[in-house]
């Protein structure tokens, strides 16, 4: 069975550098655990290393972190339900007037719900268009059972390009602002995901609204998530998976033949996600459900049949093979 190794202390030192460096321009960082199924082992790290609250996606992720983390702040950033019960959490993300009601229903005017309205920002997955923002605030704001808590965005996790990156997060700002001048309250402003930290070098900013962001493959891998660059500070091998090399055969190719391994885990467990060998001069061939092909180049050490090779892989890769019930998943300490 492939396995997954999860390096505790180094998601925590991740953590420690993220929030460092959002700390130094007065951010907060909001640690994202749907990455690591609300694991909370991982979620402890990620408090312990800076975070300020957790955020998931999925009501029992959000319902082992409440067991686990009492008295933390959780975050639920998957759009309420309009048709069956979900947990809403500590903050709600919310897109619609409908969404707003169906947290609402859940609420009471002594103890009103907090929402975070979900502002589209070019990334043209979930958010309310900017011109129908106000809206959103005037059904959260006339029902007592509901608080305003602020505005967020996302980007780069549907279609957003990188040259869009900063258009969005002063699309997050503006509407803050717009938010203040209508006269409601806004004290919180989450612009973004770990794509955001790809232009955060030493003298950047973001704009003066922006209170938090909600960050996971940053904490995960040590990379941002628009060029999946390395992050000052950071490892990229906190998670590693140990896949065993089932075949090797010298086969034929288009031109000639090539040494070729068969690796035991496929798109059962990786989806289409991305994964990098450590190991120099092998190359990803394809892969079918339940098996990786690599070709090994000229000159490179042929792993043996039986071998055992290391890969990282992307979030993608990541989130499919911790959910993968074929994946075993191993905690380190150290």
């Amino acid at each position: 069975m492939a396995e997954l190794r999860v390096n505790i202390d180094a998601i925590g030192r991740n953590t420690e550098a993220v929030a460092s460096l959002l700390r130094a321009i007065g951010v907060d960082l909001v640690a994202v655990t749907k990455g690591c199924v609300g694991e909370p082992r991982v979620a402890a790290a990620m408090l312990a290393g800076g975070a300020v609250a957790l955020a998931d996606t999925r009501d029992e992720n959000l319902a082992r972190l409440r067991a686990a983390f009492p008295d933390a702040e959780l975050h639920r950033i998957h759009l309420p339900s309009l048709n069956g019960p979900f947990d809403p959490a500590d903050v709600t993300y919310v897109s619609t007037v409908q969404g707003a009601a169906a947290v609402a229903a859940l609420g009471s005017a002594a103890a009103p719900r907090r929402v975070m309205i979900q502002l589209e920002s070019g990334d043209q997955r979930e958010g309310v268009p900017e011109g129908q923002l106000l809206d959103v605030a005037a059904a959260v704001a006339s029902d007592p059972r509901l608080k305003l808590e602020g505005v967020g965005t996302n980007y780069a996790c549907f279609i957003g390009e990188a040259y869009g990156l900063d258009m969005s997060v002063e699309t997050c700002a503006r509407a803050a602002r717009a938010l203040r001048g209508a006269g409601y309250e806004c004290p919180r402003v989450s612009a973004g995901n770990s794509s955001v930290l790809w232009h955060l070098r030493p003298g950047d900013r973001l704009p003066q609204e922006v209170t938090e962001l909600r960050c996971g493959e940053a904490l995960l891998l040590g990379q941002d998530a628009l060029f999946y660059e390395p992050l000052r500070g950071c490892t990229q091998d906190a998670c590693m998976l140990r896949v065993e090399v089932l075949e090797r055969y010298t086969k034929p190719a288009q031109f000639g033949e090539v040494e070729r391994l068969v690796l035991g885990i496929g798109r059962q467990d990786l989806s289409t996600g991305a994964v990098y060998f450590r190991e120099p001069g092998l190359v990803e061939l394809g892969r079918s459900a339940d098996y990786l092909v690599v070709e090994v180049g000229d000159g490179f050490e042929v792993p043996a049949a039986g071998s055992v090779l290391e890969l990282l892989p992307s979030y993608e890769a990541l989130v499919a093979a911790w959910t993968s019930p074929y994946v075993k998943v191993e905690f380190q300490d150290r």
